[in-house]
Formats: structure tokens, C-alpha cells, sequence
């Protein structure tokens, strides 16, 4: 969402855990960085530095454990890219089990307004409902940690 409303800032992930498909979310849907919350100062100034300088940086030793995303992911991580935030923000409402007129009152805009925003979200997704909209949007969700017994 931040990355469609300015495109031009890089954005960086810092987060407690390192796990490679939070990674991995993190860089398909459009960080120009993942730092772990456990990085040195040193790491995290030099992190900053170069996402600043327009560089993806990620620590060496998560870069190597991440290997390519499958296809699906590729896609749908672009589908979303393309995205405006206003369709992100109708996308989220359908998630929760809106209707478009209580959507269109939450964003103080017509029903035909959210219908047309709708069509568009199916349209980019590659879906033809709104309940398949919903599903895929369910990929977004960063899973919970496994915690060992």
C-alpha cells in the first residue's frame, strides 16, 4: 500500500522475525529492504544507506536461504503492486465482509463508485468474484510463527 501511494520512496521492512517467507513477502510486495530487528547498528546504518541509494539489501545470510519465487507468487505480488490505494483500501473492506454501500459510506463515495472499484480489483487480480478476491487477498496475510513444543 505505502509503495502505490509513492512510489518513489523506498520502504523497509524491520521486523522480529527472519523467517524466508516473511522475506520473501516483504521484497515481492515491494520493500526495498528486510532488516532483522537483531541487526548491529552498524548493519542496520548500512542497510539503510544503500535502500536509500536505491539498492534492495538484505542480510547476506537471509539472501541466500531465500532461492526465486514460484510464479504464482510473482504474480500475484504484481497484481497487488497495481493496485491504487483507494481499490487497496476497498479490497481490505471486502475482506472483512463489507457491501459496497456500506463501503461506499465508510469512504464517503457513490455505490456505483465502489462498484466500478471492484470491478477493476477482479479485473487486476485475475479472479471473477468477489469471494475469489477475498481468498487471494487472504495470501497477504504473513503466517504466524511455528512455536515448537
Amino acid at each position: 500500500q505505502l509503495r502505490g501511494q509513492t512510489p518513489d520512496i523506498p520502504v523497509a521492512v524491520v521486523s522480529g522475525s527472519d523467517e524466508p517467507h516473511v522475506v520473501r513477502r516483504a521484497i515481492d510486495y515491494g520493500a526495498s529492504g528486510f532488516i532483522p530487528k537483531s541487526s548491529s547498528l552498524q548493519l542496520i546504518a548500512e542497510a539503510v544507506g544503500e535502500i536509500l541509494d536505491g539498492e534492495v539489501w538484505l542480510p547476506k545470510e537471509l539472501a541466500d536461504t531465500l532461492g526465486d519465487a514460484n510464479e504464482e507468487e510473482t504474480r500475484f505480488a504484481e497484481a497487488i503492486a497495481s493496485l491504487t490505494p483507494q481499490q487497496f483500501r476497498v479490497l481490505n473492506m471486502l475482506t472483512e465482509g463489507l457491501l459496497n454501500k456500506q463501503i461506499a459510506y465508510e469512504l464517503n463515495v457513490s455505490e456505483a463508485t465502489i462498484k466500478a472499484h471492484v470491478t477493476a480489483i477482479l479485473r487486476k487480480l485475475g479472479v471473477h468474484s468477489r469471494t475469489q478476491a477475498v481468498i487471494a487477498a487472504q495470501k497477504l496475510e504473513v503466517e504466524p510463527p511455528k512455536v515448537e513444543s
